[in-house]
């Protein structure tokens, strides 16, 4: 089932990619480079949102996991319904504290941009913050099948809604003028469709997995929440600040224009980030279910595989660095320029991202993250003393590199744990 997993999901991440490529010319002609910067910087605000599930998402993923391994549909049932009334208080609480905020605060001096007014940009972000809360909810729907060793049908949900996207923006460009709502309308609600058509037969089929108020379980909650609470520290920090924060952080230090640059070559590189995870996305819930099983030499040896894996991207780095000029100008043409200092920093940053999700995809599978919250608390810490001090003399660059050697750091921690593990001699915090 991994292997068909892994192909499966190969020919989908193709596709999403071929539909997410195609989009960038598109919405940045259609926007121009400083609006498309302030898109991108509102991503980035639907990656903090995503963080305030305080890591339900993924404590419900583990628990659930291991509930269907054990073939106890009775208590994933409760498991999904007990996170979806969590999930959704969370969303209803964070749009009450939100809306007022966006409106007392001067969004144009934020983003250092002067092309859209305050009442503008706050009626942008309103639209894009509805929307966000309502795919914050709904995206779990994916976590189910991947729970169910489907993973390829979350990525065939997520391939649907980028062409939906693609379709619809495609559409916009023929019959208006350049509109920042108009994109973050489309862009942010085709996912919510994609969500709500894969979750028909999902519960068609599995009617025991239906959300529903009676299945709703106090004492089965506080076992998500208190393992979710983990994942929460980690997302919060070197998630939502290190990664999370790369657009906002550069928008403030270096202007909008540059978050532009900065993401055309981190859109290209992520090809990296794209065809490893197509290889170790499966890998979490899988190592989950053979640690149930006490298949240690298994987890050994997928472990050694998603490492050579890694050691692979390093080569494909090189090269597409040797020919990255070369593809922007082919896709963006004239209309950005990446300079080659942004291009090999990115590539840092991704090779030794990639490395911690080779890692931390197994002490997450394992359920054993301890060690990760004190890392990624530390390395966040260091990250913004450097971003505050020097973000500004150091530009993207500089900005982009430091949160290369935070991942860095934790990779080699967190690469050493599972060690540990693997060979069985885990014990005291490398164990919890």
């Amino acid at each position: 089932m991994l292997r068909n997993n892994i192909l499966f999901s190969g020919v989908l991440k193709a596709i999403s990619l071929y539909t997410s490529f195609l989009i960038v010319p598109i919405t940045l002609n259609y926007l121009d480079n400083e609006p498309y910067g302030i898109w991108m910087t509102i991503t980035s605000m639907a990656f903090w949102v995503a963080v305030f599930d305080i890591g339900l998402g993924n404590g419900m993923r583990n628990y659930l996991t291991a509930a269907i391994s054990k073939g106890d549909f009775r208590a994933a049932g409760i498991y999904i319904s007990s996170t979806f009334l969590l999930l959704s208080g969370i969303a209803l609480v964070l749009a009450i504290f939100s809306i007022p905020l966006l409106y007392s605060l001067d969004i144009a001096s934020i983003l250092n941009t002067s092309s859209l007014s305050n009442q503008s940009l706050r009626l942008v972000f309103l639209v894009a913050l509805m929307l966000i809360l309502v795919n914050f909810v709904l995206k779990n729907i994916g976590f189910i099948y991947v729970a169910l060793q489907r993973y390829a049908i979350n990525d065939l949900l997520t391939v649907m809604g980028n062409v939906l996207a693609l379709i619809f923006v495609f559409v916009l460009t023929k019959t208006t003028e350049g509109n920042l709502l108009y994109i973050v309308t489309i862009l942010l609600s085709m996912p919510i469709l994609a969500f709500l058509i894969g979750g028909i037969p999902l519960f068609i089929k599995y009617p025991e997995l239906r959300p529903s108020f009676k299945k709703i379980d106090i004492s089965f909650s506080k076992g998500i929440i208190k393992k979710s609470l983990g994942f929460f520290a980690i997302q919060t920090t070197s998630c939502l600040i290190i990664f999370g924060g790369s657009n906002l952080f550069i928008s403030h230090f270096c202007g909008p224009e540059s978050v532009t640059t900065y993401n055309i070559a981190y859109k290209y590189f992520n090809l990296i980030i794209i065809g490893y995870t197509i290889l170790i996305a499966p890998m979490w819930n899988a190592y989950t279910d053979a640690y149930v099983k006490g298949d240690w030499k298994w987890i050994q040896k997928t472990f050694k595989r998603a490492f050579i894996g890694w050691c692979l991207t390093l080569a494909t780095g090189a090269v597409m660095l040797l020919g990255c000029n070369l593809f922007y100008n082919i896709w963006v043409g004239e209309k950005v320029t990446v300079p080659l200092g942004i291009s090999l920093s990115v590539l840092i940053f991704i090779t030794c991202f990639n490395l911690n999700n080779c890692v931390t995809y197994l002490l997450n599978g394992l359920n054993t993250i301890y060690v990760q919250i004190w890392t990624s608390t530390v390395a966040t810490a260091a990250y913004l003393v450097w971003v505050v001090t020097y973000g500004r003399q150091w530009g993207v660059e500089g900005i982009v590199l430091g949160m290369a050697f935070c991942y860095a750091v934790m990779s080699i921690i967190h690469l050493y744990q599972c060690r540990l593990i693997i060979t069985r001699k885990a014990s005291g915090i490398w164990i919890k």
